[in-house]
């Protein structure tokens, strides 16, 4: 008997729940965990727990289901939403997606007054009775999976957003373009693109990036999430050794630009990280801080704080140029250094020192983390 365990999200592992989950499904089975999404990898580093999850898969949750699912004879879903109501969604829009013969099992909000394990699929395996008890929580059978409540108006689509709290920031596909007044949120698209938000302010820079980084928008299979990334606080910073360390000569770079979901996808095989955008900084420096990895970030101080912590690796080196330019100057790092898909540079000072001279006409100021060993 093999199951196959997605993790999605840093709460349930923040929470200790995930681990108490696998520990318990390994008593009765072979298991394999993945984590899903970058939050959730951040979060496994923080328990020192990825020789048990593998953060490395590139997978969506509902990737990862279906490939699991060839080998595996349930699926356990485990996520820790904000509210019942919108954890029940993310599944629901997570099994729209997959077409399995296999269970797929949802645990949702463990340790919560208000959590289930919520069953899709024919036959009941016996161990999901025996999980149910082992975590004193009911299993339910959800309505049929449907799609996220669009409604047409003329040339328009209309998006509802669930869980939505009044001052939250509001993401799609990974980049923030506004932010919520009410808990009654609606995105307004018309041709692709976000023209406003009902209920909440539209971020007109935040908008424009995205078109321009990701283009035309699907409404109804748009990633949308409101709040912070990481709900649950760090509670100390890590200090662990690199997982891959820097062992020869030449050093090898990435550029990460308002991307930070490919953080792990990027960095993997890389020295050192160039950055560019403020929340993409904080969120690729988190991370990279775990996995001691140096940093070059480009800011412009619109940052919109979708991650309460902000800690860099040592030798790390943050330049913040005048508003609107971390773009005009990504670009210029991008088209200078960048021409290949895996470039080296004989140290890391000197592309520190390239880059600074490109960006000189727009720096405003430059924070250095130091070394304590010589680079």
């Amino acid at each position: 008997m093999k199951y196959g365990i997605i993790i999605h999200g840093p709460e349930i592992i923040d929470s200790g729940w995930a681990g108490k989950i696998i520990q318990l499904l390994s008593a009765r089975a072979d298991v394999y965990a993945v984590a899903a999404g970058t939050m959730c990898k951040l979060a496994v580093l923080d328990s020192f727990l990825e020789e048990l999850i593998d953060i490395w898969s590139l997978s969506k949750p509902s990737e990862a289901i279906t490939e699991l699912a060839k080998e595996c004879e349930c699926i356990f879903l485990l996520n820790h939403g904000k509210t019942i109501e919108s954890g029940t969604v993310f599944g629901n829009l997570v099994a729209e997606r997959v077409d399995i013969g296999v269970p797929l099992v949802q645990v949702e909000r463990p340790g919560n007054s208000d959590g289930k394990v919520i069953h899709r699929g024919k036959d009941v395996n016996s161990d999901v009775y025996w999980l149910c008890r082992k975590l004193g929580m009911p299993l339910v059978y959800p309505e049929t999976a449907r799609q996220p409540s669009i409604r047409k108006n003329d040339n328009k689509k209309i998006r509802a957003i669930s869980g939505v709290l009044p001052g939250e920031s509001i993401m799609v596909n990974g980049l923030v373009i506004g932010y919520a007044n009410s808990e009654n949120v609606e995105l307004i698209f018309e041709d692709g693109i976000i023209t406003a938000i009902k209920g909440g302010q539209l971020k007109k820079h935040g908008v424009e990036k995205l078109a321009s980084y990701i283009g035309k928008i699907d409404p109804e299979n748009a990633w949308i999430k409101s709040g912070n990334l990481r709900r649950t606080p760090v509670l100390e910073s890590m200090n662990r050794e690199r997982i891959d360390v820097h062992k020869h000569q030449l050093w090898r770079a990435v550029i990460i630009n308002h991307e930070a979901e490919r953080t792990f996808e990027l960095a993997r095989k890389a020295d050192l990280v160039i950055s560019v955008g403020d929340d993409t900084t904080a969120i690729a420096g988190s991370i990279l801080k775990r996995l001691e990895i140096p940093l070059i970030g480009i800011t412009d101080g619109d940052r919109d704080n979708v991650l309460a912590e902000n800690e860099y690796c040592e030798g790390s080196t943050i330049i913040q140029v005048e508003s609107g330019c971390d773009d005009i100057v990504g670009e210029k790092i991008k088209h200078s250094f960048f021409s290949t898909s895996h470039p080296e540079f004989p140290s890391k000072s000197y592309l520190e020192e390239q880059i600074l001279d490109l960006a000189k006409s727009h720096i405003r100021h430059v924070i250095f983390y130091p070394l304590e060993s010589n680079y």
